[in-house]
């Protein structure tokens, strides 16, 4: 699972936080006035945040944590006082957020799933705190609200996924705002019955010594799991599994209490003989079908329109920088050379001999032959593209690597290789193309600069 971002990234520590800490020797010593549900972290956004927005309502809620705590013994029902104001803090400010841990807490101690295990609930909090002040960040923090508090009969897990497919597109909005500097102006397009992009993206960049402004559009993917709609109940079946094993091995009195358990979002519904969870010519393969079983040509049709397939849920085989070209160099083992997933991805071709990391020294590297080709060169696709954007988490962050093919251009749009990679430059930073044209820079693996 990715690494989730710390709730408060903010300069320093409020006054809140503050207190809290220095009440923290008394709740040790006087269980009366022990505070289990708050944290620095969310104390420092809700003070921040009430401060930022000059908020009456959460001004008058921290002002009042913030006055039980400089005199905790003054007030006979202080826990209950304050615990009561934390959570009316929490949901007036961060209503998703709270929304969201409602649903951990309903599954604490029972069963994990996985969808809810990929939010990044510091991102979820940046994305709350700037919809006070952006119409399109509001826009997605009600639409998540609504769903995760609606009356429905669909099951949990689906509901998740649906939530997360929202998340997603304000997740991307966000990071890629934040990668162009004030560059971008990025909206999302609404829906009608008419097949199109999801976003409309202005970018001012330069070009040979002169200022232009690109206008290009997105359509976002979020690929979802191996045989998702089977499998996420399924994973949450051995999810509970796990722990009952786990409360019978401490009801048994062990001191260390252990269950195995695996996470496989590549492996197929209702088991699979052969699969290999390392298996580099595997992931290339979902990852193809899932994105085209997703893209349609009719939704590029407005201007040149790059595919963003977010891999968040279908996580990759940690290459590194090696992921951007068709082989590079692992010296794991003794040394091989490996096939890089994305590279496939956009461009494998059928039969291509994909290659995967020993197992073992003197194990074969030999991964079988790639069943289908690449979202950029597969025909029966027929993408009319300038490039492809995969959004994944590796070494510890937001990722956004660019595909493009250099021989790709668009007369009705003016449009060529020069524009699409001056959108790569500001957005992805890492990209490669058809041709491997950058292979100094990937072959060799090893981490991103």
């Amino acid at each position: 699972m990715l690494a989730q971002t710390p709730i408060w990234t903010g300069p320093g520590s409020t006054d809140l936080a503050d207190a809290f800490e220095r009440h923290v020797p008394l709740s040790r010593k006087d269980r009366a006035y022990f505070l289990g549900v708050p944290d620095t972290e969310w104390l420092n956004a809700l003070r921040h945040r009430a401060h930022r927005d000059r908020d009456p309502a959460l001004l008058e809620l921290t002002d009042r944590m913030l006055l039980l705590l400089a005199d905790p013994r003054a007030h006979a029902d202080f826990k209950k006082q304050f615990e009561e104001a934390y959570e009316k803090s929490l949901r007036l400010a961060y209503p998703v957020s709270r929304a969201l841990l409602d649903e951990f807490h309903r599954q604490s101690g029972i069963a994990q799933d996985y969808t809810l295990r990929c939010f990044d609930r510091g991102q979820l909090r940046e994305i709350e705190d700037a919809a006070a002040g952006d119409t399109s960040m509001r826009t997605f923090a009600r639409e998540m609200l609504a769903k995760l508090t609606a009356q429905t009969k669909s099951p949990r897990h689906q509901v998740y996924r649906s939530v997360f497919d929202v998340y997603s597109e304000a997740l991307l909005c966000k990071l890629m705002r934040e990668r162009a500097g004030g560059r971008l102006r990025i909206s999302k397009i609404s829906e009608t019955s008419q097949a199109g992009p999801d976003f409309q993206c202005e970018l001012d960049t330069e070009m040979n010594g002169e200022g232009r402004t690109l206008s290009f559009f997105i359509e976002v993917k979020s690929l979802d799991i191996v045989d998702a709609p089977q499998r996420l109940p399924e994973m949450l079946d051995e999810s509970m599994d796990a722990q009952i094993e786990l409360d019978r091995q401490i009801e048994e009195g062990q001191q260390v209490a252990i269950a195995a358990g695996e996470i496989s979002p590549h492996r197929r519904y209702g088991g699979d003989a052969g699969y290999d969870p390392k298996s580099v010519r595997l992931a290339i393969e979902n990852l193809i079908q899932k994105a085209a079983g997703n893209f349609k040509n009719a939704q590029f049709g407005r201007g040149p329109t790059f595919a963003l397939a977010n891999l968040l849920r279908l996580p990759l085989p940690g290459q590194k920088a090696g992921t951007l070209a068709p082989f590079y160099y692992d010296p794991w083992m003794g040394g091989a050379c490996v096939s890089g997933v994305l590279w496939h991805f956009a461009f494998g071709e059928v039969d291509a001999p994909i290659h995967r990391s020993p197992d073992f020294e003197e194990a074969g590297t030999i991964d079988g032959k790639l069943g289908r080709a690449g979202v950029l060169i597969d025909q029966s696709l027929g993408l009319c593209t300038p490039g492809l954007i995969a959004f994944h988490h590796d070494q510890e962050a937001y990722r956004f690597d660019g595909f493009y093919e250099e021989r790709w251009e668009s007369r009705e749009w003016s449009w060529s290789n020069v524009e699409t990679e001056a959108v790569f430059e500001a957005l992805c930073g890492d990209y490669n193309n058809r041709e491997n044209g950058r292979a100094y820079r990937y072959s060799r693996g090893g981490n991103r600069a």
